[in-house]
């Protein structure tokens, strides 16, 4: 029940759903709390009286606090406001929310003098917006106003369609023939666990930026606004910084803003829908600033071929257009250097789009997920180019494109540097503060500059000049060296052995780096064993085991280069399998505390129920090969808790371990994370954090920022001898703990096979 009353100008709610809790709002957000009840008492639903309540709190706070305009002026309580670019510098996307109605709102501009700060009404443009959905009790509005020009000063403000407005805001267009716009990454409000911390991290950073940089003409944020892709309360936070409603900015979607929630908030120009959408949060989309084009992928989107059709389509779409620059976003970056650097899901999204973005001659490529950042040197056909001709470090008339990972633009959440330096950084850094870049475009120079928010530092200068007019030298080859990632390939196709590549490397008279064109390679051998193909060496067919040596020519110009050569070795290899896919497992789905006891080998699990894999819920949930659920298992009976771990128990024979070489795998579907221990000794973690011991009441969200597996496919960890040396002769048992994403989560699943190789 609920009951509402008026005092000293202010409402005053009290909602009994499984409790009460009292909530002080304005006239406007109690028409809003209105809707809320009225749904949740049209839809609540036996099961999900809690999540109800759950959401029902959130709403109400994030309404205390995300109606920011309607303290200024209660006539109109917009919030949430999304001022974007629009599908050139002649237009503005808007979006907003409202409390819930079904008038569409509206938006008005103005041009103005410079400094002026009353709204002109007679000289208005009035633009009507159109409804889309939004969160409970509220409803989103999209406008596109048009026509403006360049070099002005404008006023808007956002209204009711019944004469009720917004307080007004500036803006001001630029000439989009020289430019400047702010890039930021990963805002991620609410991943410190301090939702308040984060706005402020964010907007010191906004203020900053733009304090820096106040003739920009837009932010590009790389994706992540929000931690949990849920929470209104993140998303008010977000929008809280005052100059997201005095410059437009272009956001991209990241793999914390992977729901619907993303779509109701953000208005983007050429969106295509179809290609790039993911959970449906949006599709891919584009737009343009003077002579730039920009493209914006939804790399949460597994399908490489969908954002190659649009970039394709795009570039065709836009051809009649001389473009001075190109530049992509997307938000998983492909080349960084911290946590997510090599994870499977960057680099199949490296493997698939780089061609197509070589072919489109993109200059830049802007990324964030990766909270640190690396700029790449130019990089074509996966290579870095260094040949180009420089004016210090300025490359002049380049081929090729640079890749920019940004780092945290809140503070909320940092990750650590991988130990190796990656052969694509020119820069990688940690600062651990919160970072932001400004982009100088200008018709003959690209200009990148990064700064960290604690000193104001300048930590990062880059700059491409193109210029015909400037004749590029490139110094002359001298020598050619041929290296190998392995010297090792097994005589038989196998699942152990790595695929070996071949890289070639050459060196300019000047000691630097020469480019080497793949199309002037030649590779010998000393026998017909092995073959060569794109750089990769392969055993041949009938190959028996022996060395074989391997060198390449290169050719250029009338000249021929040889390189050292490399010996490979071909050796015999046979493996078996120890635990077959759809094998019996015991499992426990009661949500106890099992501590460590029933990982290990001797523990009695004989009163746990059992059955064949895969197992999990629901019955439609499955994996490519391994397929649908065979038995199911249950989630603790609440919709809305279900139970964090499940744990499951397989047991199979090794007749003589001396048998067994020093290579191994286990392949795997899971939902959502899952860690392996073999006799009591843990050997492997899929979705967790590398370190650490978690237990029965740790959800992976609320534990991990690791990527999820995609469901589109089956997982392969390789074992190496250390793992393998807890095998023992007689009974052995693998024990796996799964656990749940959240307390909401839809489905569960685990079968896995394990496969080693015999000496």
């Amino acid at each position: 029940m609920k009951t509402i009353w008026r005092g000293a100008g202010r409402y005053f709610l009290i909602a009994m759903i499984a409790g009460g809790a009292a909530f002080q709002l304005s006239e406007g957000q109690a028409e809003a709390a209105e809707g809320v009840l009225e749904i949740g008492a049209a839809h609540l639903m036996e099961g999900q009286r809690q999540a109800f309540q759950s959401h029902l709190a959130s709403s109400l706070l994030f309404m205390d606090k995300g109606f920011l305009d309607s303290e200024a002026d209660d006539s109109y309580p917009a919030s949430h406001i999304a001022f974007a670019p629009g599908s050139d510098e002649s237009e503005m996307n808007f979006s907003w929310y409202s409390p819930s109605t079904t008038r569409a709102g509206q938006v008005q501009y103005a041009e103005v003098s410079s400094g002026t700060e009353d709204f002109p009404e007679n000289a208005a443009v009035t633009v009507d917006a159109s409804l889309k959905n939004a969160t409970y009790g509220y409803s989103a509005h999209e406008a596109v106003i048009t026509q403006l020009k360049n070099e002005t000063d404008y006023m808007y403000r956002l209204g009711d369609g019944r004469g009720n407005w917004t307080r007004a805001f500036h803006f001001k267009t630029k000439d989009p023939s020289s430019y400047e716009f702010v890039m930021v990454a990963d805002p991620q409000i609410g991943a410190s666990g301090d939702i308040a911390e984060d706005q402020r991290g964010w907007d010191k950073t906004l203020q900053q930026a733009i304090g820096n940089s106040p003739d920009s003409s837009f932010i590009l944020s790389a994706g992540d606004q929000v931690d949990a892709r849920y929470s209104e309360k993140e998303y008010a936070a977000y929008f809280a910084p005052e100059p997201l409603r005095n410059y437009p900015t272009a956001t991209t979607i990241g793999n914390h803003d992977d729901t619907y929630h993303y779509s109701y908030h953000f208005n983007v120009p050429n969106e295509n829908w179809e290609l790039g959408n993911y959970d449906n949060s949006g599709g891919d989309y584009y737009f343009s600033y003077g002579d730039t084009l920009f493209m914006n992928l939804n790399s949460n989107s597994q399908n490489p071929e969908e954002h190659i059709q649009f970039m394709e389509e795009t570039a065709e779409a836009t051809a009649g257009r001389d473009w001075k620059w190109k530049i992509l976003v997307f938000h998983h970056s492909i080349y960084s250097a911290a946590a997510h650097s090599q994870s499977e899901v960057v680099l199949n999204l490296r493997d698939e789009l780089v061609p197509t973005i070589d072919e489109l001659g993109f200059d830049a490529v802007l990324m964030g997920h990766d909270h640190s950042y690396v700029r790449t040197y130019q990089m074509e056909n996966f290579q870095p180019l260094k040949n180009h001709m420089m004016q210090g470090e300025v490359p002049v008339n380049p081929e090729g494109t640079v890749y920019i990972t940004g780092n945290t633009a809140s503070g909320s959440k940092f990750y650590g540097m991988q130990t190796e330096r990656e052969p694509y950084s020119a820069v990688r850094e940690q600062w651990g503060v919160p970072t932001y870049m400004t982009i100088q475009v200008e018709p003959t120079r690209l200009r990148f500059e990064t700064y960290r928010t604690d000193t104001e530092e300048l930590v990062d200068e880059y700059e491409i000049i193109k210029d015909p007019s400037i004749e590029t030298v490139v110094p002359a080859l001298e020598k050619v060296e041929l290296e190998a990632n392995s010297t090792v390939l097994a005589t038989e196709e196998n699942s152990f052995y790595p695929e070996t590549e071949l890289k070639l490397k050459g060196e300019n008279v000047e000691g630097g780096q020469y480019d080497i064109s793949l199309d002037s390679v030649t590779y010998r051998t000393s026998s017909d064993g092995i073959q060569i193909k794109d750089g990769k060496v392969l055993a041949a067919e009938g190959a028996e085991p022996g060395k074989v040596e391997v060198f390449a020519e290169v050719k250029d110009g009338d000249k021929v280069w040889e390189s050292n050569a490399i010996e490979f070795e071909l050796v015999a290899h046979e493996e078996t399998k120890l635990l077959e896919a759809g094998s019996e497992w015991r499992y426990l789905d009661d949500g106890s505390d099992q501590k460590k006891d029933w990982i290990e080998a001797d523990f009695d699990d004989s009163d746990w129920a059992q059955g064949a894999g895969p197992l999990g819920f629901p019955e439609d949930e499955e994996r490519p090969e391994l397929g649908p659920v065979e038995t199911l298992v249950g989630f603790g009976g609440d919709e809305t808790e279900k139970i964090a771990l499940t744990y499951f128990r397989a047991a199979f024979e090794v007749e003589d371990v001396e048998e067994i070489g020093d290579l191994g795998y286990v392949e795997f579907g899971v939902d959502d994370a899952v860690i392996l221990y073999l006799n009591g000794e843990e050997i492997m973690r899929f979705n967790m954090p590398e370190t650490g011991e978690f237990g029965f009441e740790d959800y992976q969200e609320a534990v991990s920022d690791e990527d999820f597996g995609s469901e589109d496919r089956i997982e392969r960890i390789y074992l190496d001898e250390e793992a393998l040396a807890h095998l023992k002769d007689g009974e052995n048992v693998l024990a796996a703990q799964v656990h749940q994403d959240d307390r909401f989560s839809s489905d569960l699943y685990w079968d896995m096979e394990m496969a080693v190789n015999k000496k």
